[in-house]
C-alpha cells in the first residue's frame, strides 16, 4: 500500500503553464480506487480532488487552474526601489492518499510533494517545454552563474533605451537567503562614473524599478551622474552560502538623451513572465476620438395659444446624450528585426497595458491590432512599427 510520486514541477514554474504532478499507487487493481488530491498553497489546504488513473498505475494532477486564479501583477508606481512581488506569486505542494474498498475508503497511507513556486507567467509552448528556471535563478547554489538572465525576452544584442524621466522595471527570481542589487553608471569609454549597492531581503520573485528618477531618490547616484553617463547596468546578486558566486547578467540600459522632434509615448506592459517590458515609441502620434450619439424622434410641432405651428427651431430627431471613446496611434523610430518581432509578440499578446501619461503617472489601455508579422529586414527593409491603442475611459455628456 503505497503512493510514489514520479514526477514534480520544477521548483519555479509558470502558473500558466501546466503544473503537473505525476503518481502512481501498487493498489489500483483494488475495486472502486482513485487517488485523492489535496492542494495546499502557503501551506494552507486550497482544495481537494478526486483523480483515478489514467495510464495503467499512473494518474497525474494539474495545479495551474487553481493557482494562477490567485495571482496578479499590479504595476509598482510607488517609488520603491526593489519590491517583493507577492502578489504575483505563490508556493504549493500536494498530498496524494489511497481510495478503495466496498465501499471505498481512504487510506492511511499518503505521500508529499516538495515545495514548489509557481509564478504568474505564461510561455508560448516552444518555451515552456524547454523552460529551465535556473537559467533565471539568481541564486548562489545555482551551478548556471554568473549569467542566469532578467525576466525578459528583450534581445540581448540591442540596445535597451530609457530617457533621464522615464520608467523602467526588471524582475528576477531566486531561492537565496540574502540577495542585492548593483547600479552601475558608466560614460561613453565605459569608465564607470558611479556606484552604489542596495541589499534586499529574501524574495522569491522581486521586481527592481531601475527607472533614473527612482535610482536617484533611493541610493547615493545623483542627477550629476546620470547627466554624465552614456548607460548605466544592472545586475542582481544572491549572496547566501553557495560556492557560486550567484550574479545574473549584466544588464545594460542606455540612456536616451536625444532630442526627439515629436512628444515620445511610452508604454508598459505585463510580459510573458508576469513582471513588466517598456517600449518608447518617438515618432509622431496621432489621437483621434469616436463620437457616437443617442436619439429619440419626437413629434414635430409645439402649441403656440390656440394654433399648433411648426417652427424651423423646435427639431424632429433629437440627440439626448453623447458618447466619445479616444484612440491613439503610436510610430516607433526605424528598429532593428530582432527589436520589432519581441515588441510585437510581446506587446500584442499582453492583457496589461499602460500608456506613460506622464512622470510617474500611468494610465491603462487596450492594444487594438488584431494581428502582427514578425519582419525581417532583407524581405520588409527598414522597419517601423505601427501601433494601435484605444483609452479605457470614455465620455459621457450631459443628458439634453
Amino acid at each position: 500500500m503505497a503512493v510514489t510520486i514520479q514526477q514534480q514541477p520544477q521548483i519555479f514554474s509558470t502558473a500558466g503553464n501546466p503544473i503537473v504532478w505525476t503518481f502512481e499507487s501498487d493498489q489500483t487493481a483494488q475495486p472502486n480506487f482513485s487517488f485523492i488530491v489535496e492542494l495546499y498553497i502557503l501551506g494552507t489546504l486550497y482544495s481537494t480532488h478526486q483523480v483515478f488513473p489514467q495510464f495503467g498505475i499512473l494518474s497525474r494532477f494539474n495545479a495551474s487552474e487553481a493557482i494562477k486564479s490567485i495571482l496578479s501583477s499590479p504595476l509598482v508606481i510607488n517609488g520603491t526601489l526593489t519590491t517583493n512581488y507577492n502578489s504575483a506569486i505563490t508556493n504549493g505542494y500536494i498530498i496524494v492518499y489511497e481510495k478503495y474498498g466496498t465501499p471505498p475508503t481512504i487510506g492511511a497511507f499518503a505521500q508529499s510533494t516538495s515545495l514548489m513556486n509557481a509564478f504568474n507567467g505564461s510561455l508560448r509552448h516552444p518555451d515552456f517545454i524547454n523552460w529551465n528556471y535556473q537559467d533565471y535563478n539568481v541564486d548562489s547554489n545555482n551551478p548556471a552563474t554568473p549569467g542566469v538572465l532578467f525576466l525578459t525576452s528583450w534581445p540581448r544584442a540591442r540596445k535597451y533605451f530609457c530617457g533621464l524621466t522615464e520608467n523602467i522595471f526588471l524582475g528576477f527570481i531566486s531561492n537565496d537567503t540574502t540577495l542585492n542589487v548593483r547600479f552601475r553608471l558608466k560614460n561613453s569609454a565605459g569608465g564607470t562614473i558611479a556606484t552604489d549597492l542596495v541589499s534586499i531581503t529574501f524574495n522569491d520573485l522581486t521586481v527592481v524599478d531601475c527607472s533614473p528618477n527612482t535610482i536617484i531618490a533611493n541610493t547615493t547616484i545623483t542627477s550629476l551622474d546620470f547627466a554624465a553617463a552614456a548607460y548605466y547596468e544592472v545586475i542582481a546578486r544572491g549572496i547566501g552560502i553557495g560556492i557560486n558566486n550567484g550574479s545574473s547578467e549584466t544588464f545594460k540600459i542606455y540612456i536616451d538623451n536625444e532630442c526627439h522632434r515629436y512628444p515620445t509615448r511610452r508604454l508598459h506592459w505585463l510580459n510573458k513572465f508576469g513582471v513588466w517590458d517598456s517600449f518608447t515609441f518617438t515618432l509622431v502620434s496621432t489621437e483621434s476620438t469616436k463620437v457616437a450619439g443617442s436619439t429619440y424622434e419626437r413629434e414635430s410641432g409645439v402649441w403656440s395659444g390656440t394654433n399648433y405651428i411648426y417652427p424651423l427651431y423646435q427639431g424632429e430627431i433629437t440627440t439626448f446624450s453623447k458618447r466619445a471613446e479616444d484612440t491613439m496611434i503610436l510610430n516607433s523610430d526605424w528598429i532593428h528585426q530582432d527589436v520589432q518581432q519581441w515588441l510585437v509578440r510581446e506587446l500584442y499578446e499582453s492583457p496589461n497595458v499602460y500608456l506613460e501619461a506622464a512622470t510617474g503617472s500611468f494610465e491603462p489601455v487596450n492594444i487594438t491590432n488584431q494581428g502582427y508579422d514578425l519582419k525581417q529586414s532583407r524581405k520588409d527593409g527598414l522597419i517601423r512599427e505601427t501601433i494601435e491603442i484605444k483609452k479605457t475611459y470614455s465620455y459621457n455628456s450631459q443628458l439634453n
